[in-house]
């Protein structure tokens, strides 16, 4: 019979804080401990953990397997499992069995949250509590978390101006299954508390009305709420103080005494309504002025003649004073700097300022010296003759030090150039000239430690690492590290993604922590969309961007409408065995009705009958798979190659199709192959919605020939991508607020060729005749118009070339876009400029096309000779409403201005928009909503651009997702 006997015979409980929020304290009492310690442990088990796996106690522990039992590893094991706040009860127990003890845990956990509700949260989001409250699902509940995530919902409601506001907190009874509690705050917002009146004192210089256009309070009015929060107030303070340094007044203050908010009753008498008066007081100062920099590296060495600190790799120890060699010379740091000396004399802005000393610690950062010191000392100078001369008279000086020293103070403080400006500019006289000495501390080289993970509860730990550029210990490179940052939130499976750091072990090694947020990245949805081309179309789609946290990619999508039918399913790895290949894999089944440009009009006898028009018409239908692999190259480069084997067919031709179209509708189902190969170069810091950087790919489709199938050609396609932030909304840094950062107004300029040569089939085989059998089919021309390239114009508009209204072999498209946010992560306003044109290869023309290209100036010479005022007619006006034609139709039609050559390519053969709209990135569904007007351009310099007098409305534009280009 076993023994059995509790290392701990007693155990004492006190319990607090309501009916299940405990802490233990042991009673340490041994009953013939003898028999226990010593020996070695066989086995440990756990016993009363619902929330908490057996691995995750494990880890907290330093008992294992293995070791020898003793008092001093019981008692900090016990102490760590307290400390884990998991449990309120502990007793830890052991039994012998064959060679050795087995150590028997038993535990009592403290309730988990099951969830989180918020009752009366009318004015506050609750996913804005939920961000900032301790408490969170599966966390476990305890006294103090509960008393700091009811403090963080009032100061929320306090920051919103809702200072009446009362929060009463819920607890439910805990599952006895499964341990976990639901949490309710039930809220009751009270009423916001305008503000009646903001007063401004102790401005002289700056406008009253300029402060009270910075802030954010704003008074109560006709045209604003002015309801009053607290946020606001604090951030207007600092607004107010970083504008006035920005104007130099750099003694200036917020005085403490005057500068607060009241809350008074907007009638004292009939006490009905509160409102709030807010007061700044300031103080100005004088204004201060930029008299330049002076950059200087701290060269202090030691008792042995070595550098203290410089950077000790360019410097070994025998390396002799005159050699020491700096990371980054003087003439490289001032070149990087906003602030130089021909800006001596102007205001002195401190946000400049600020950021030059930034910049240099940037530029340190990507060498790995995040431990460089860039310390700033100011000398004050007055522009007075009396100043002047002091430096000016180095000669007078008693002593050669006193003169030397004298002599590099005149060069330094620009005592010329401040010569100059007190004689040409009389009003500065008596100003103060600020001169700022910065000098550099190398110090030590940064080295990673450790990489440390926080916030991912789905997500496997080797996702984020995997795309990091870095690992634990190499080196601090601050390009690296924010190249990493953008990578991981590229991937779409956080909302948030923070690096902070850490110190290390030592003052040579620094921890690096991410901390992410993650957002849901499964997807089920059903709606409707419109495009220009695709018509009304609804759709299912049902998809997981990050499943079970490994990265890996699956989708499926079902689309129907009347002009486009389509399936398709897709699989993707993007790290095959834990290296940069990945692997996709997807089959498509697809079904489109094709628009010609041919109409024709049908009219019928009866008279109560309206005319109809009839298209050309004709439905285009695949079914395929596709296999492809892609592997990254360095830090921004990938090539990928894929193999598209697929089958394709036409049907429903109307009867006003080519001639070509009916004969491939006989021929029925085709196959078709194609391989892909493409490299790409991409340094954008957001995928999902650039703000900097730029992307390039080059790609190539190699259809038939040697790969066999009807299709036989090569397309190359070239799109370049730039993105540039002009400003952002803290407005250069004069205002202090990060969040503001997110709000940058955007410019993008984009650019995308793709050219398509007829190539032969494989052998020279002339089995298939391209005339009646073309290599090239239609659906693979290339069109131009509608929201997919050219917004504003419709694939088929009366302003083309007969010729474009059918597709051609070339496409050069070009757009630039400035968007403004307005809520940076939800929704931005556009302005655009497109431009774009389809061109001929007619070298590769074949059939009727080849024939038109051909004869078109025998033939027009033929019809003017012929009918004169007829060809007069169909060359300058529009035959369908009678208005004379903005451009000739020999202009727009002639064979001669439609093929890809050097005079073609230019910006009096293209067609161009411009319009204003709304991008709408809602998660998997992105909206785009345009109203855009065709130009014409004109060849004047100054206005490129006019409308067309026969077509000048703006068009509205509609599409989901952003496929343009």
């Amino acid at each position: 019979m076993k023994r059995k006997l509790s290392i701990y015979k007693s155990f004492a409980v006190i319990f607090v804080s309501g009916f299940f929020f405990y802490s233990g304290e042991i009673s340490q009492l041994f009953s013939k401990k003898s028999d226990y310690f010593g020996k070695i442990v066989k086995e440990i088990k756990f016993n009363g953990n619902k929330n908490t796996s057996d691995s995750d106690i494990s880890g907290l522990l330093e008992l294992r397997t293995g070791k020898l039992l003793t008092r001093g590893i019981i008692d900090r094991d016990l102490k760590a499992l307290f400390a884990s706040g998991f449990f309120y009860f502990i007793d830890i127990k052991a039994e012998e069995m064959e060679g050795g003890v087995r150590v028997i845990f038993e535990l009592r956990e403290r309730p988990r949250v099951k969830e989180v509700e918020f009752i009366g949260a009318d004015e506050v989001f609750p996913a804005d509590l939920r961000d900032k409250m301790p408490l969170k699902d599966n966390e476990v509940i305890t006294p103090q978390k509960v008393t700091k995530s009811r403090d963080v919902i009032l100061q929320k409601y306090k920051d919103e101006g809702f200072f009446l506001a009362y929060v009463k907190v819920e607890l439910g009874k805990p599952d006895p299954k499964t341990n976990l509690v639901k949490v309710r705050f039930i809220i009751d917002e009270g009423e916001e508390i305008p503000v009646a009146k903001i007063n401004i004192y102790g401005n002289e210089t700056i406008e009253t009305s300029e402060i009270l256009g910075l802030m954010e309070l704003k008074e109560e009015g006709l045209f604003e709420g002015g309801n009053f929060k607290e946020s606001s107030f604090e951030k207007d303070k600092e607004v107010i103080q970083a504008y006035l340094r920005s104007k130099g007044y750099l003694d200036s203050e917020l005085i403490r005494e005057g500068t607060n908010w009241e809350i008074h009753w907007e009638n004292p008498e009939k006490k009905n309504r509160r409102v709030i008066i807010v007061n700044i007081k300031l103080y100005e100062g004088q204004v201060y002025y930029f008299n330049g920099y002076t950059v200087a590296h701290d060269m202090t060495t030691d008792g042995d003649g070595r550098p203290i600190f410089l950077n000790k790799e360019n410097n070994p120890p025998e390396t002799p004073k005159d050699k020491l060699k700096p990371l980054f010379t003087i003439p490289e740091i001032e070149k990087s700097l906003d602030y130089s000396s021909k800006d001596a004399g102007e205001i002195f802005d401190e946000t400049v300022f600020s950021r030059d000393r930034a910049t240099v610690n940037e530029l340190y950062g990507s060498k790995g010296h995040i431990f460089a010191q860039v310390i700033p000392r100011r000398k004050i100078v007055s522009l007075d003759s009396e100043s002047l001369e002091y430096y000016e008279n180095c000669a007078s000086r008693k002593t050669e030090v006193e003169k030397k020293s004298c002599e590099e103070e005149y060069k330094q403080l620009n005592i010329r150039k401040l010569r100059e400006i007190y004689r040409d500019t009389p009003e500065l006289r008596g100003r103060k000239f600020v001169h700022v000495d910065f000098t550099i501390r190398e110090n030590n080289l940064a080295q990673i430690e450790n990489v440390i993970i926080k916030g991912n509860k789905k997500t496997q730990d080797k996702v984020i690492r995997r795309e990091l550029l870095f690992k634990s210990g190499d080196l601090f490179d601050s390009t690296l590290v924010n190249r990493s940052r953008e990578r991981i939130f590229n991937l779409g499976y956080f909302k948030e993604v923070n690096f902070n750091m850490r110190p290390g072990s030592d003052d040579t090694k620094m921890n690096l922590v991410i901390e992410v947020l993650e957002q849901p990245t499964g997807t089920v949805s059903m709606g409707g969309g419109y495009g220009t081309i695709t018509g009304f179309t609804i759709f299912t789609e049902i998809g997981e961007n990050n499943l079970n946290g490994t990265g890996q990619k699956v989708s499926g999508r079902l689309e129907f409408g009347p002009y486009r039918r389509s399936f398709q399913i897709s699989w993707t790895e993007p790290w095959m065995y834990d290296t940069p290949w990945s692997l996709s894999l997807s089959m498509f089944y697809f079904s489109r009705t094709i628009f010609l440009g041919s109409t024709s009009t049908i009219s019928i006898s009866d008279s109560t009958t309206s005319p109809t028009v009839e298209n050309a018409t004709y439905d285009n239908n695949g079914l395929g798979v596709t296999m492809g692999v892609a592997h990254r190259l360095g830090t921004n480069w990938t090539h990928f190659h894929r193999y598209t084997p697929a089958f394709y067919s036409y049907s429903n031709p109307t009867a006003l199709v080519s001639d070509a179209v009916l004969a491939n509708v006989r021929r029925g189902w085709q196959f078709r192959s194609q391989v892909t190969n493409g490299l790409a170069y991409d340094i954008r810091d957001n995928v999902f919605a650039p703000t900097r950087g730029y992307d390039l790919l080059f790609q190539v489709d190699n259809v038939g020939q040697y790969l066999g199938g009807s299709s036989h050609f090569d397309q190359y396609r070239i799109l370049a991508e730039y993105y540039h932030t002009w400003f952002d909304f803290t407005f250069g840094g004069l205002i202090r607020n990060n969040a503001l950062r997110r709000w940058r107004v955007v410019q993008e300029f984009r650019t995308s060729d793709t050219f398509i040569f007829q190539r032969t089939p494989a052998g020279g085989s002339h089995s298939q005749d391209p005339v009646q059998d073309p290599y090239i089919r239609p659906q693979d021309l290339l069109i131009i118009g509608g929201y997919e390239s050219l917004r504003g114009w419709y694939y088929n508009d009366q302003k083309y070339p007969v010729e474009w209204r059918d597709g051609a072999q070339h496409r050069l498209l070009f757009d630039t876009e400035i968007r403004i946010p307005i809520e940076p992560s939800l929704l931005w306003l556009v302005v655009f400029l497109d431009g774009g044109a389809l061109y001929e290869q007619t070298n590769r023309a074949v059939g009727t096309k080849k024939d038109y290209f051909e004869s078109y100036d025998k033939n027009k010479a033929d019809q003017i000779a012929a009918n004169p005022l007829g060809w007069y007619i169909q060359n300058n006006f529009n035959l369908q409403n009678g208005r004379k034609a903005d451009v000739t139709y020999d202009e727009l039609n002639n064979p001669g201005r439609l093929i890809l050559s050097a005079d073609n390519v230019a910006m009096d053969r293209m067609r161009y928009s411009w319009g204003v709209g709304l991008r709408v990135q809602i998660p998997v569904l992105p909206l785009r909503i345009y109203f855009a007007q065709k130009l014409k351009p004109t060849g004047n310099f100054w206005a490129p651009f006019e409308r067309y007098e026969s077509d000048n409305a703006f068009q509205f534009v509609f599409g989901i997702g952003d496929y343009r280009f």
